[in-house]
């Protein structure tokens, strides 16, 4: 079972003064400096450790205590005010039964007899509770001293030893230990220049097991009433910490102060005010009373305060207090090169302009443009939004400057894709693309060329094209269109029927073998007769004798009006009266060169044979247009008399059988 310690901080109760300007202020480094350097060896009896977790008896400045064996606290923070990611100093101590110097040094400032003065640290206990498994532990404590350079000592403190700082982790929320402040007053006595300031790691008797703490902000100044100041409009201690102005209007800034009961005797003021952001403070000559006004009319940052003192110390920033901090931001004229936009852009597209460096903004342009605010967006713009925009750029502190930046819209015709259309299914249309000069068409299936402007579609569904266009700014727009197909299924127009009619007259048969759901039939055979019956009666023709072939037509349509058309030609044969050749002469020169059933136009079911004197088998066909050339296997049969047999079936459908002989002619 996992058991919580609740931690109680045990430090003595001492109250922080107000102070004035550090004497002496060591924070081992903050965001500016990281790190600051080691105290110097004269400064402290413990040696300076590269390691970020140092060896046994020995000292590093670092910003984290996480994961080190010996103090595993996980988390910290820097104490340093204002300071980011700052720096302390980091001490890996052991057991002893001596005191050792942690800090020491001494100061030859001119300091005032009968003023105040406060030595103070921040501390952090770097122990996890159980680490040692010893209960002979022992917490670091710290004496303070504040002596001559003779060793009497002016004033001292201990802390008592330091209870664990250390917390678990949640539950609920990780939580970061923060430093305790500890700090001793005195009066400066008359007679004395130089003053030691020590602070000793005092002897923690025997343990077994070492100890580790954290140290920062080491500061020595006067200490005093309090002085505080505001901007004349304002309370003292409320919210307005920095007033803006502008250069350009010579504003005059009253700020005011005041010393808080129990105050001096005879108390006296001076304003100081600082351009480095702090880093070092300057009197202004001759402001020396509660209220101070000042005008300003050049850009700059500037930070006030008031130290405060006996009147007769006032010359001396060392014995004074100092108050609390108000800037006031002077803008010059707010820059006006951050200004831009990002055309070209083409028409339809989003135009968006950027400008940085002021508190507030106001746009005007082409096309009654207006807004308010840095990153204006005009949605969807068009040829009318091209021209010049201007912006009026404030600052904080009011200072005005104008600025302009040109845009260019780049055109795009209306890219159109043709009318939707409806067709009949196995049919091709065109689309039809304008408005670019590169193409292309999706989905590119079923299309002739989707990389064109007017491919052939040939759609098997119901589709709807779209075309993106580019032109030749590299523009692009898109059009679609649907084309519709009416039906399913493919209509397609065939006609069964002979191919013959023989003189003087003849007669032929016509049945339907189109394809498609056909709703109507159309038939003209050529013969002056016409039929709508999806299967017509026997057509007769009566040939006349210079007729080469008749011409037969049927048109055949669904439901959906699809339709499609049909032609077939009758050619017209002087007889067809089947006869067999009783030779051939096989020898290449164009005359009786084949043997087969002649005029075999109207017979169906035909087997034509050919046997040598042997009863072999030399040819067989069942299309009587394939003759016989006198060759069995590649090679010439010699002249002879072969007997054939023919089988068919009439116009009658009477099947009829004929026998005979042919000579072969060498």
């Amino acid at each position: 079972m996992t058991i919580y310690f609740s931690v109680l901080y045990l430090f003595p109760v001492f109250v922080k003064a107000q102070l004035g300007a550090p004497i002496v202020n060591i924070t081992f480094g903050d965001a500016l400096k990281n790190p600051g350097p080691p105290l110097p060896a004269k400064n402290t009896s413990f040696k300076y450790s590269t390691d970020s977790c140092p060896p046994s008896g020995m000292y590093t400045i670092t910003n984290s205590l996480y994961r080190c064996a010996a103090y595993r606290m996980g988390r910290s923070i820097d104490n340093t005010p204002n300071s980011k990611n700052g720096y302390m100093m980091l001490v890996n101590d052991t057991a002893s039964r001596t005191s050792k110097i942690l800090y020491i040094d001494t100061i030859k400032a001119a300091l005032c007899p009968g003023t105040s003065y406060q030595f103070s640290a921040y501390f952090l206990n770097a122990e996890i509770p159980g680490y040692c498994a010893s209960t002979n532990i022992r917490h670091p404590q710290f004496t303070f001293n504040v002596e001559t350079i003779t060793g009497q000592i002016l004033a001292t403190g201990n802390t008592g030893p330091l209870s664990y700082d250390y917390v678990p982790p949640p539950p609920p929320t990780p939580f970061t230990p923060k430093f305790h402040f500890f700090g001793i007053n005195f009066t400066m006595p008359a007679g004395l220049n130089n003053l030691v300031l020590k602070i000793k790691d005092d002897a923690a008797g025997y343990s077994p097991c070492g100890y580790a703490f954290a140290l920062d902000d080491i500061q020595f100044a006067a200490a005093g009433p309090t002085a505080k100041i505001a901007f004349a409009d304002d309370v003292f201690d409320g919210y307005e910490l920095v007033k803006a102005a502008c250069f350009q209007e010579n504003r005059s800034i009253p700020i005011k102060g005041v010393i808080e009961a129990p105050g001096f005797m005879n108390p006296a003021v001076q304003w100081q005010q600082s351009i480095d952001n702090g880093i070092t403070w300057t009197d202004i000559p001759g402001e020396t009373n509660l209220a101070f006004t000042k005008t300003f009319s050049v850009s700059d940052t500037f930070l006030f305060r008031m130290r405060a003192s006996e009147a007769n110390k006032i010359g001396n920033p060392n014995c004074s207090v100092v108050s609390n901090v108000r800037r006031v931001e002077v803008d010059g004229l707010p820059p006006v090169d951050s200004v831009s936009n990002n055309s070209p852009v083409c028409a339809g597209s989003n135009l968006q302009f950027n400008v940085s460096g002021g508190a507030s903004y106001v746009w005007t342009g082409p096309n009654g443009f207006y807004d308010d605010v840095a990153y204006a967006h005009i949605y969807h713009a068009t040829l009318k939004d091209s021209g010049t925009y201007y912006v009026q750029i404030k600052s904080y502190g009011g200072c005005v400057a104008t600025a302009s930046t040109h845009v260019t819209i780049l055109a795009t015709e209306d890219v159109t894709a043709g009318t939707p259309q409806s067709i009949c299914k196995g049919s091709t249309v065109q689309l039809i693309a304008t408005g670019g000069t590169t193409y292309l068409w999706t989905p590119a299936t079923s299309l002739s060329d989707p990389n064109i402007a007017n491919p052939k579609a040939s759609p098997q569904v119901t589709t709807n094209y779209t075309v993106t266009a580019k032109n030749d700014f590299g523009c692009v727009d898109t059009a679609s269109v649907k084309i519709t197909l009416l039906n399913t299924i493919v209509v397609k127009a065939i006609i069964a029927s002979s191919d013959f009619l023989c003189k003087p007259s003849d007669s032929a048969t016509y049945k339907d073998a189109s394809t498609g759901d056909i709703a109507s039939w159309s038939w003209d055979f050529g013969n002056g007769m016409k039929s709508t019956l999806q299967n017509p009666p026997v057509q007769n023709y009566f040939i006349e004798s210079n007729a080469t072939d008749y011409t037969v037509r049927l048109i055949v349509a669904d439901s959906a009006g699809c339709a499609d058309t049909a032609s077939h030609i009758l050619k017209v044969e002087n007889n067809c009266y089947i006869a067999v050749p009783t030779a051939f002469t096989p020898n290449g020169d164009g005359l009786n060169d084949y043997l087969y059933p002649l005029n075999a136009y109207k017979a169906t079911n035909l087997t034509f044979r050919v046997f040598n004197r042997y009863g072999q088998l030399v040819f067989e066909t069942t299309d009587w247009t394939k003759k016989w050339d006198g060759n069995k296997d590649g090679g010439p049969m010699p002249a002879d008399v072969y007997v054939w047999m023919l089988t068919y079936t009439n116009q009658l459908n009477k099947k009829i059988s004929l026998k005979g002989s042919t000579l072969l002619i060498r």
